[in-house]
């Protein structure tokens, strides 16, 4: 994993779940709207790059569409 990439533990996810209410004005609803959207997006945007970047490039890794728990 490379150094600038960040670990999200159980007390990292807590603030950033206030950072995401915070910016909503504590609106839960349009909090979490906004995340789902924002999830939307992202996995769009993997299939997109899934489809366009061939398996040598990167050395056979495929990525995940949804993530381990």
């Amino acid at each position: 994993m490379p150094a600038e990439a960040r670990q999200i533990d159980d007390h990292n996810a807590k603030d950033l779940a206030q950072v995401l209410l915070d910016a909503h004005a504590g609106d839960a609803l349009a909090a979490l709207r906004s995340a789902i959207a924002d999830a939307e997006f992202l996995c769009d945007q993997l299939q997109t790059a899934s489809m366009c970047i061939s398996s040598g490039l990167v050395r056979g890794w495929k990525p995940k569409f949804q993530r381990e728990t």
